[in-house]
């Protein structure tokens, strides 16, 4: 089995068996695309360092294959203290994916007394925890096997849920993976982790990913509050808290598209 979902051909991302999704044996799963669009919209320019990643968007355009990849990247309007970017996910020079983000420049403030955030659900922590295996992956090798999901809160079928979740493998072989590509890598999941319907039935794929992050991820470990809901329209969502042993990092959210299997 590979070590990391893709490695990298010059400026091409060669993808492993490991991006293989639930809904077809042929095409990736969100996440590591997802991951490959913010690791570019994190780390673009210069002075990314100087810069935090607050927000982006993911607009997953069609099926992404298993196969080489090329990420493209850049300024849409710069700024002193918020910028925006553009990422597209390209095979064969065919626009797969994109994804907006938007920058906030790092600096130092001192929160007044009673600032800050909420807190986190009060859960066990994941080392008390069993793994999970997801039920409905039609090959042996995939996403699943490249990622610790574990309930601290609810079972898999539950319409709401708390899960601590890790990638178990690197993004880009040979790269340690930054807080952002850890959190993308798992939020895509976030409504497999906690499905609408029953996969045997149904299928929720969804077209779109947002995530609001708030601070860097503290550890390897993610917390996802997941709730999900699907609608006689055709139409569902999954959204989640997403929070660390420190308390909130972000929220995420994604539509789905139901359709009978």
């Amino acid at each position: 089995m590979s070590t990391a979902f893709y490695s990298l051909d010059g400026e091409r991302f060669i993808s492993s068996e490991l991006t293989r999704g639930p809904w077809s044996n042929q095409h990736q799963h969100g996440g590591p695309p997802c991951a490959l669009l913010g690791r570019a919209l994190s780390s673009h320019g210069a002075d990314a360092d100087s810069f935090f990643l607050a927000r982006m968007t993911v607009e997953l355009l069609r099926p992404v294959p298993i196969a080489p990849l090329t990420v493209r990247c850049s300024v849409v309007r710069p700024g002193k203290s918020v910028e925006r970017l553009e990422a597209l996910l390209l095979c064969d020079d065919t626009e797969v994916a994109r994804s907006v983000g938007l920058r906030i420049r790092r600096r130092a403030f001192q929160l007044p007394s009673g600032g800050g955030s909420i807190d986190a659900p009060k859960v066990p922590p994941p080392d008390s925890l069993p793994s999970f295996s997801f039920p409905f992956f039609r090959h042996e090798l995939g996403y699943h096997r490249a990622v610790d999901v574990r309930f601290a809160r609810g079972q898999w079928g539950d319409r709401r849920v708390v899960v601590w979740a890790r990638p178990v493998v690197d993004l880009v072989e040979g790269e340690s993976l930054s807080s952002v590509e850890r959190t993308l890598i798992i939020v895509d999941a976030e409504s497999g982790i906690c499905p609408p319907l029953d996969p045997q039935q149904a299928s929720f794929v969804n077209p779109d990913l947002t995530v609001y992050f708030e601070r860097d991820l503290l550890g390897e470990w993610l917390g996802l509050d997941v709730r999900a809901s699907a609608h006689a329209h055709g139409v569902g969502i999954a959204e989640s808290l997403l929070f660390d042993e420190g308390g909130p990092v972000g929220r995420s959210a994604q539509s789905l598209l139901l359709s009978a299997r």
